[in-house]
Order: C-alpha cells, then sequence, then structure tokens
C-alpha cells in the first residue's frame, strides 16, 4: 500500500512527519512525501504559521500572483526509503498558473527535490499540467488513479492508494484510526 504525504515543506513539523512515517513503514506501507520547497509568507495572519503551509485565504479562488511571495524556501531531509514527489515550487492550485508559470513551477520543484513525479497541490490539474508533465517526462499522479483522503475516508485496508496531511496525524490518532477497520 502507498500513503502519500502532501504539503511538506520546511514549515512541516518534520520530527512528527518522520515519526508517523517510521510508523507506518513499520506496518509495511510505502510512503511518499510531496514536498512544495517554497513557503507563504504569513506573518500578515497574526505570527508564524505552524499548521499550515498556506494561508487561509489562498485557495481556488485567490488571485494566484499571491503565491509568488514566499518567506521560506527548502527542502526537508525525507526518511529513508521514501519516494520523493514534487508537489510544485509553491502549494498553489496550478490551473491558476499561465503555463509558463506551471511549467517553472514542476520543473524547478522537480529538480528541487531529485524527482520526476509531480503530485498537483489540492489534486488540481489541466491539460497544460499534463502537456509539461509528457513533455518533460515527469509522472503526473492524479487524484482521480484512485486516491483516497484518510482525512475523510473511513480506512479500507484492502484499497492500496491513500493520502494525508501530516499536520493533522500522530501516531496514536493513525494507530486509532487504522484500528477502527
Amino acid at each position: 500500500m502507498l500513503i502519500r504525504f502532501d504539503d511538506i515543506s520546511v514549515n512541516t513539523d518534520e520530527a512528527g512527519a518522520h515519526e508517523l512515517t517510521s510508523y507506518l513503514q513499520s506496518l509495511g506501507h510505502s510512503i511518499m512525501w510531496c514536498i512544495s520547497p517554497l513557503v507563504h509568507d504569513c506573518s500578515h495572519e497574526g505570527g508564524e504559521h505552524t499548521q499550515r503551509v498556506y494561508p487561509r485565504i489562498l485557495n481556488a479562488h485567490s488571485d494566484h500572483r499571491l503565491g509568488y511571495q514566499s518567506a521560506f524556501c527548502g527542502v526537508p531531509h525525507a526518511p529513508s526509503g521514501v519516494t520523493v514527489a514534487s508537489h510544485g515550487l509553491w502549494h498553489i492550485d496550478h490551473r491558476l498558473l499561465p503555463k509558463p508559470a506551471q511549467e517553472a513551477s514542476i520543473l524547478t520543484s522537480c529538480a528541487l527535490t531529485n524527482s520526476k513525479t509531480f503530485v498537483p497541490p489540492f489534486n488540481k490539474w489541466n491539460r497544460d499540467t499534463e502537456a509539461i508533465c509528457s513533455e518533460w517526462r515527469v509522472e503526473l499522479v492524479k487524484f482521480e488513479s484512485g486516491w483516497k483522503s484518510m482525512e475523510h475516508e473511513p480506512w479500507d485496508k484492502a484499497h492500496g492508494r491513500w493520502y494525508l496531511h501530516p499536520r493533522f496525524w500522530t501516531v496514536d490518532k493513525m494507530a486509532e484510526y487504522m484500528a477502527v477497520a
């Protein structure tokens, strides 16, 4: 089974993500970390934003130009045995970006994460995303390929593809979630 950790950045609780990764690996699951190297400046929201990797105001209806503002840049260190994927330079709905900006985001983040896999933030992509990934031989991971959300769907140990946002999970919460099945 493959479990995907979305929204990994330098703003992520890395120790918590490592602990959760280790726990899931001990159960025999494969793990993929989806990394966005740039983190938005959240200072206008009244202080450091530790629970989210993007401001509450940034969503599919936001002005994408705000997404170019960032306060931090980096690539967290993934534990041994973890597959690393790009989640775009910024955690932003890539459908809002013109094709050249999408291409820059996808290719630069793939280079920074040393990956040939792109997982679109918010599971949103369009024909431009597909064309860019095809042209540059980057695997495009689509939600429509059978991914289920651990935050919104009951655990089914027979299902092979799950994704989660590590900021919502602890090892104890994960053990309880998986025990319900």
